[in-house]
């Protein structure tokens, strides 16, 4: 055998290694990102309740507007409150009734009896004559500042004490919620903390980390519910192109295990399958 044919068997050889080191590593190398099935902007919502119920007769602010802590958002009808506040006067009539009986001699004279009781019936009729002068209007201020996401009672509407008379988006809170379909395996590379880019829907990308995680088995896989903390889009304008319910595109990266992952979890797989594995 000649040394030409030596040195041609010696490369073929290799080159044939190589290629199949080569189809082993793509057959077994592992996905590095991880896109999710579906995402959407959101934020913390705060829900601004009344302790008047009533009827709703003026709305001060519409959905989508900026509100600051404070602001007055409607005005209500209220018996109850009006109820409220003509208990409220009776009952400090009839303390100052009593104050002014104890502060009197201790041995008062029938006349002065008389007088005491005519003075109390007269702070009694007063308030009653006053009942005019205590507003049904109950004013629901926002209790922090946001932007106004719903308002599910229009003016007219009846609204029940406790009840939720608006939403507001709390300042500063816009996140991503996102979901990733993935193998056993694979979620668990997936790591609180793990660099995440979003795709908006003008194809401009912000990047954000993974600040939440939640895990949910779907036909043997694991369905990721992750939440997305970015600077960008929690400071963003609520009303613009990242408000809550906008639909975004989020790739997450995975934990990289090394280049010899692929080729161990390969054989763990094919062990399994045999039944040799431990």
């Amino acid at each position: 055998m000649t040394w030409a044919t030596r040195f041609k068997m010696l490369f073929g050889t290799m080159g044939v290694l190589i290629l199949i080191a080569a189809l082993t590593y793509v057959y077994t190398e592992r996905e590095s990102s991880a896109t999710s099935a579906s995402a959407v902007v959101s934020a913390n919502t705060l829900p601004v309740g009344t302790d008047y119920g009533g009827k709703l007769i003026e709305q001060h602010v519409e959905e989508g507007a900026y509100v600051s802590e404070g602001d007055v958002l409607f005005t209500i009808d209220s018996l109850g409150r009006q109820r409220d506040l003509e208990m409220e006067a009776r009952a400090d009539a009839q303390d100052e009734a009593a104050e002014s009986s104890v502060a009197s001699s201790p041995e008062p004279s029938a006349s002065e009896v008389s007088s005491d009781a005519e003075s109390s019936d007269a702070a009694s009729g007063a308030s009653a004559s006053d009942d005019e002068e205590f507003s049904p209007l109950w004013t629901v201020t926002a209790s922090a500042s946001g932007t106004v996401a719903a308002v599910p009672t229009g003016v007219g509407g009846y609204i029940p004490a406790g009840g939720i008379v608006a939403e507001v988006f709390e300042d500063d809170s816009l996140y991503v919620s996102a979901d990733f379909l993935l193998t056993p395996r694979d979620f668990d590379r997936l790591q609180i903390g793990a660099p995440v880019e979003v795709r908006l829907p003008d194809r401009t990308t912000v990047t954000g980390t993974v600040d939440e995680i939640e895990v949910a088995t779907e036909d043997g896989a694991a369905r990721a519910f992750v939440r997305v903390a970015s600077e960008s889009i929690a400071h963003s304008d609520p009303a613009g192109l990242t408000a809550p319910g906008t639909p975004v595109n989020a790739t997450v990266e995975l934990r990289d295990d090394g280049p010899l992952a692929g080729l161990r979890d390969a054989a763990t797989d094919f062990l399994e399958k045999i039944g040799l594995d431990t």
